[in-house]
């Protein structure tokens, strides 16, 4: 174990706001002339504060006696005081002993089981102390004077946000302790000033800077003879206007802090976004003294989140909007276009045969004639109109503000004319066609759905044509549609028949090398159609309102095979059941859910059911509502295919969400391309400084598990687990299965 400064990044937004509330109210203590003990006392009630079910506390060493001991502990007992005090450190002295015995930080936990405890775990036992983090408190010149620690009644380990916690502990209680007897009141002060990881102004009541500490300097470049004398206001970027001004000083006057993001300009003109808090200092008269303010640069966190907003709104390959982006801009273009009396094209693209290129060339160099193929689309393409990229080998051009038909086919010779010329990639010629279905509003549909829908049975229809051509939308082609009216009356059949069948894919932890469970995966035998495939009925069956009734017996089903494997031995398998957002709007789903469980008999906390994003993305308050209960219910709650259209870091927040599923068409070529293996690491990175877990479907090969490993994913399913299988053989796979 070494010591590691924690990234101020690595933390989310309410974390980073307690700890500058924790800095503030000790810096505060500290300025109101507190003393060394009061302060010391006060981190331990602070911290125990942002870490429920615990406690602090500080031992100093003795080197002449070799012991440690009990300086503060201000909500432990003083019986618990005296047992643990004089300690002498070692291997089994526990955390602190070990602090003082390996020069380090010891982060234990689990109490009871630990070695670093096999001398105090009678005292642990007697005092109910599971686990303990404990962190060095260093004087000035860098030696280990003492520990600072926090104890847990429960078994857990620390996050980085505890680290920070710690981290921040420690080091300011080092600073009490180091001058708690050579310097006064001011001297303190400035200490910790000059030595806190934040930027940090002080200006007297005239708002005249006077003083900065040398991170300040380091942050933004200007020094103390710079800015002494000189209002905060130098640090204006011009990014914000009088009314943001104007609400800063009515919440200081009114509560005495104010905090939220700022862009300030650095000396050399940077703009540097960060998070300021500001406090008013007040003497006893509450004459105000000072406005302190303490800065944190958040660059890396902003950086990093414009990334991931990016990524949720456009592809990774061919940085091309996706479909929520396409689909924004078209429900702008409707609103004109309704305004105008005007047209809108949407187009469909499908490249023919592409399957034949990837599996030819490779999915890299396939990769590559995409980003060809996007360069010749975009040369055709006015500056009003969106090329997207919608599926692998599928994309979306949007055609706006249409005065006649005459451009949608000036536009489709455009198309057929820059196809015309051969690819060449890795020295070979290739010839690539397109069939493009199109859509028109308002002839063909209203809004985007029934544009992208339309469009969408144009260009199956010009694949049945032979390919390399287009067609128009028309009402002849619903007949295919009417098919589906058929297939729906063989559903509403098929469950009273029981032809519906539950098949299961396990679930791999990879940490622990165990079967977590499953993803209950539902399929249709049809007397006479034979497999009828999910991707083909389950559209069927939502729009069709039937998904209610079978995702009820699905619930019902699962739950039920779960219970039977924990019967027969596998206590610990948990059930992944995936729910419709029609289930949301027209089921009765807390009571669906309740009944599954009670009749099964099977505990809430192996039940998890997956959402879609499209599902939390609604926002709507019966959806909020319908998630809570959930949860409330003891179930874990998984978003689905994650990264795939809709992610937005908002919905994450406002959701208590266990777990992100990374979609198989991440993992499929994440090995081929370096933005796939970005998105899922990404995915893993923000999952976890969010404490969710992740689990990637579709792996198929051991170079993908391994990836996945190295990248700490949590969890995964796919071939190269096991295909998707009965009951009867998923049971079977169990008991051959090595644990």
């Amino acid at each position: 174990m070494v010591e590691t400064t924690i990234d101020y990044a690595q933390l989310d937004d309410q974390e980073k706001n307690q700890i500058l509330a924790l800095q503030q109210s000790i810096l505060e203590s500290v300025l109101d002339g507190t003393s060394p003990q009061d302060i010391i006392d006060k981190i331990c009630h602070l911290e125990e504060s942002l870490l429920p079910n615990s406690v602090g506390t500080v031992m100093l060493f003795d080197n002449k006696r070799n012991k440690l001991d009990i300086i503060a502990g201000p909500s432990l007992t003083q019986d618990a005081k005296d047992k643990f005090s004089s300690l002498q450190p070692g291997p089994g002295a526990g955390s602190c002993g070990n602090v003082i015995y390996r020069g380090e930080p010891v982060f234990v936990s689990n109490t009871l089981e630990d070695p670093h405890w096999q001398d105090l775990r009678h005292l642990a036992q007697a005092y109910h102390l599971m686990a303990c983090w404990s962190m060095p408190i260093r004087s000035a010149n860098g030696g280990i004077i003492g520990t600072f620690a926090l104890s847990s009644f429960e078994s857990r380990s620390p996050s980085p946000f505890h680290l920070k916690l710690l981290e921040i502990g420690a080091s300011i209680i080092g600073i009490v302790l180091d001058r708690r007897e050579q310097i006064a009141r001011q001297r303190l002060y400035a200490h910790i000033f000059n030595h806190t990881g934040e930027s940090v102004l002080i200006t007297d009541d005239k708002l005249q800077t006077i003083s900065i500490n040398p991170v300040f300097t380091q942050m933004f470049g200007y020094t103390e003879t710079d800015v002494l004398g000189k209002p905060p206001s130098f640090l204006n970027s011009g990014k914000h206007d009088a009314n943001y001004y104007a609400k800063m000083w009515q919440d200081l006057n009114a509560t005495g802090y104010w905090q939220d993001e700022i862009l300030n300009r650095c000396q050399n003109g940077e703009i540097k976004p960060c998070l300021l808090g500001i406090s008013v200092v007040r003497d006893t008269d509450s004459q105000i003294q000072h406005y302190i303010g303490i800065y944190s640069d958040i660059s890396r966190y902003k950086q990093a989140q414009a990334e991931v907003d990016f990524l949720s709104r456009h592809d990774a390959m061919t940085r091309l909007p996706n479909r929520r982006l396409l689909r924004d801009r078209a429900e702008y273009a409707l609103i004109v276009a309704r305004e105008t009396h005007s047209k809108l094209a949407l187009l469909v693209l499908d490249i023919d045969h592409f399957k034949n290129i990837n599996d030819s060339l490779g999915h890299q160099l396939g990769d590559t004639v995409l980003q060809d193929i996007v360069v010749r689309l975009q040369s055709i393409l006015q500056h009003n109109e969106t090329l997207s990229r919608s599926s692998g080998d599928e994309f979306l051009i949007l055609l706006p503000n249409l005065r006649d038909t005459e451009q949608i086919d000036q536009t489709l010779q455009n198309l057929q004319q820059c196809m015309s010329q051969a690819f060449v990639v890795s020295q070979q010629e290739l010839l690539i066609s397109l069939s493009t279905g199109i859509a028109i509003y308002p002839d063909d549909g209203d809004n985007f759905d029934s544009l992208l829908k339309a469009a969408d049975i144009a260009m199956h229809r010009a694949k049945s044509i032979g390919r390399n051509s287009w067609s128009y939308f028309t009402e002849q082609m619903n007949t295919d549609a009417q098919e589906r009216i058929t297939l729906g009356n063989q559903l509403h059949r098929a469950l009273n028949e029981q032809q519906l069948h539950l098949h299961y894919q396990p679930q791999l932890d990879l940490h622990s090398g165990k079967i977590l469970g499953a993803e209950a995966l539902l399929r249709w035998t049809h007397p006479k159609l034979g497999t009828i495939p999910p991707g083909r009925f389950i559209p069927v069956a939502e729009e069709s309102g039937q998904i209610v009734a079978i995702g009820a017996w699905v619930l019902h089903e699962a739950c039920r095979q779960t219970a039977a494997w924990h019967a027969a031995g596998w206590t610990d398998l948990h059930i992944s059941v995936n729910l419709s957002a029609v289930q949301f709007n027209r089921g009765q789903l807390i009571e669906t859910v309740e009944s599954a469980l009670q009749t099964s008999g099977l505990a809430a906390r192996f039940l998890e059911l997956e959402l879609t994003e499209s599902i939390v993305m609604t926002h709507a308050d019966k959806v909020m509502s319908t998630v809570h209960q959930l949860k409330q219910l003891g179930v874990q709650l998984s978003i689905d295919d994650f990264g795939t259209g809709y992610s937005s870091l908002s919905y994450l927040k406002r959701f208590p969400i266990d777990k992100l599923k990374i979609d198989q068409s991440f993992v499929r070529d994440m090995l081929a391309d370096s933005n796939d293996i970005a998105i899922v690491r990404a995915i893993i990175q923000m999952a976890r400084n969010m404490h969710l877990k992740t689990i990637a479907e579709g792996v198929e090969e051991q170079a993908q598990l391994d990836v996945l490993r190295s990248e700490q994913c949590d969890e995964i399913q796919g071939y190269w687990l096991s295909r998707p299988i009965s009951a009867e053989q998923f049971t079977g796979w169990l008991t051959q299965y090595d644990f």
